[in-house]
């Protein structure tokens, strides 16, 4: 990211994706809907990059850090919003 600010890459972003999930001491699994035992996550961030299996969050930016980054599968994306 040669930028110094959030939004000169890429677009700002909220995913909403699935993210495997630990469950434990559980009575019922819903053996007919297994996607009920996913954690269902949501992700703000710049959209700085792309492919057909992942995308790259940037989700923090300092001038002495860095940047912080989340890359998500791209199959685990159940929406992405464009932020205005």
């Amino acid at each position: 990211m040669n930028e110094k600010t959030f939004g000169c890459v890429g677009p700002l972003v909220k995913i909403k994706w699935y993210d495997a999930a630990v469950q434990c001491k559980i009575h019922t699994i819903n053996g007919n809907k297994p996607e009920e035992h996913l954690a269902m996550c949501e992700s703000v961030g710049e959209l700085v990059a792309e492919d057909r299996k992942a995308l790259i969050l940037v989700q923090h930016w300092s001038d002495t850090d860095g940047v912080d980054i989340l890359a998500i599968p791209k199959d685990w994306c159940q929406d992405i919003e464009v932020l205005k």
